[in-house]
């Protein structure tokens, strides 16, 4: 691990050093190449920055599980895990038709 390589002081400087070696065009290319290495390497990491999009309401369920590199129904648990509620992705009127088949049921049985 490398540690105490970037400074606070330094890292305008640090980024314009790293753009200029690895011919990223902008700050953001070199951050986000970055991250990427960061999230590669730390597959928790990346579960828990999935985790905290969904929960901000920034991504979908299916985008939130693809960044964390999970399947749908294991990230579920993941969420779960973490006492995250799972937003329904349907339309309010296909979620009143739905209840309202399941209350006509009910009273039939």
């Amino acid at each position: 691990m490398m540690i105490g390589v970037i400074s606070l002081d330094l890292l305008e400087d640090e980024l314009q050093a790293v753009m200029q070696a690895g011919n990223y065009g902008s700050k953001e290319e070199a951050i986000g190449h970055a991250l990427e290495v960061l999230l590669a390497a730390n597959p928790r990491l990346r579960i828990d920055m999935a985790v905290e999009l969904y929960r901000r309401n920034r991504v979908t369920l299916a985008r939130a599980a693809e960044v964390a590199g999970l399947e749908i129904e294991t990230f579920k648990q993941q969420l779960a895990e973490q006492d995250v509620s799972i937003a329904v992705d349907e339309p309010a009127d296909e979620i009143h038709a739905g209840a309202s088949v399941i209350r006509r049921l009910r009273r039939v049985s």
